[in-house]
């Protein structure tokens, strides 16, 4: 994939969450559409830096256009995308419980960190209020990253299905 591809792609999920994804919301909840594509392409795409350079820019627009403190959402991006580029190392990429497993703990990373530079920038929300809201995100997320993962698999991975490929 090309990186104006990816940017597209990110761009497309920077104008929907705020939008029309609200309209489409499940018990007042709705996926984090930007950290699941900085997961995703983070975990797929091996040589490339879509998950870092696209997730720190993207993340600097969302906190400029949704948030009062300019700064948790990229460094939780930028934290969370390196975070996998170095779990991958150790997982098999074409195996779709791997994503979900470093799924989940991204999440968990992104949220904590995102958390704790807000709670440091003065935001007086508490934890319990944070991580209570999380695993209703994380449910509709990994929906969400289990359809990008398997349209983007077959095109990242060459001969997907032939294991003695290579």
């Amino acid at each position: 994939m090309r990186y104006w591809k990816a940017g597209l792609i990110f761009l497309i999920a920077f104008l929907i969450q705020p939008s029309l994804l609200n309209m489409i919301n499940i018990g007042g909840y709705t996926p984090n559409l930007l950290l699941c594509l900085v997961v995703i392409f983070s975990f797929i795409y091996e040589e490339e830096m879509y998950g870092i350079v696209f997730g720190s820019f993207f993340g600097v627009l969302y906190d400029v256009c949704y948030s009062d403190v300019i700064g948790p959402a990229p460094i939780a991006f930028l934290v969370v995308a390196v975070g996998i580029m170095m779990a991958r190392e150790y997982v098999n990429i074409e195996n779709i419980f791997n994503m979900w497993i470093v799924s989940i703990l991204s999440f968990c990373t992104y949220y904590l960190i995102n958390w704790g530079l807000h709670r440091i920038a003065g935001n007086p929300i508490g934890i319990i209020y944070v991580f209570g809201k999380v695993p209703w995100i994380i449910l509709y997320s990994m929906v969400v990253i289990t359809i990008i993962y398997l349209i983007l698999i077959r095109k990242a991975v060459r001969y997907r299905r032939d294991r003695y490929f290579r």
